[in-house]
């Protein structure tokens, strides 16, 4: 009897009143939060893509070919050092590019004419594409700069053997007409051109495809890794 009083006395007073407001309102606030709130963000998993093989190539590439362009008129010894790097980690690249891990595989990434319309499209509009490894465009042109290198190391490689007597070609430097060592010497400066070119158009590619997809593309060169969001 006496709890049942003291309870009416207490539920009646001022002070009930106050807190069930404070409830009313914690409430609503609870449950109508999400409603202004931002989507929430979708959680990301990490991939591994490129081996530590394919990415010990790439960035020894990297070195040589800025070592050969750096000595290029300056230290003979160092273009013929570099040159010669470049020609191995080639050779090696397409042996790896037939038996190697999955990304690094030639038919990996071989695109087709309808994927690389598509990422047309979706460069036009700027829109990100969901590739793990290669993008379709970025296939090409890795394509075309392992051709346009191969050019450049085998043409190198033949004219130090027909100017110096070294290498692979030295014993050609005794039948190689002068018509024929000026013809290589042209092609050679040609595809440094080239390559200085398909360079410039490839890390502006990184870059645009970094910003679109929200991935730092160089850091996983390094790494191997790349994000990817997690639908599970």
């Amino acid at each position: 009897m006496i709890y049942n009083t003291a309870y009416a006395l207490f539920t009646s007073s001022p002070i009930a009143y106050h807190l069930n407001n404070i409830q009313v309102k914690f409430s609503f606030t609870h449950h109508a939060a999400p409603m202004f709130q931002k989507n929430k963000t979708t959680p990301l998993q990490q991939l591994t893509v490129w081996d530590p093989v394919l990415r010990s190539f790439h960035w020894l590439l990297v070195i040589a070919c800025s070592a050969s362009w750096w000595s290029e008129g300056q230290d003979i010894r160092v273009h013929i050092i570099a040159g010669t790097l470049m020609a191995g980690l080639l050779l090696f690249r397409l042996v790896w590019g037939l038996v190697g891990d999955r990304h690094a595989l030639f038919h990996s990434f071989y695109p087709s004419i309808v994927a690389l319309r598509q990422h047309a499209r979706e460069l036009l509009h700027l829109k990100a594409g969901h590739y793990i490894a290669h993008t379709p465009i970025g296939s090409v042109m890795i394509f075309i700069l392992l051709i346009c290198l191969i050019i450049l190391a085998g043409t190198g490689m033949a004219l130090m053997g027909l100017q110096m007597g070294i290498g692979l070609f030295a014993n050609w430097s005794a039948t190689a007409s002068f018509e024929t060592e000026l013809l290589l010497q042209n092609i050679h400066l040609w595809c440094f051109s080239i390559l200085q070119l398909l360079v410039a158009i490839h890390l502006a590619g990184v870059l645009v495809e970094s910003l679109l997809q929200r991935r730092n593309l160089v850091m996983a060169m390094i790494t191997g890794k790349k994000t990817k969001e997690s639908h599970a």
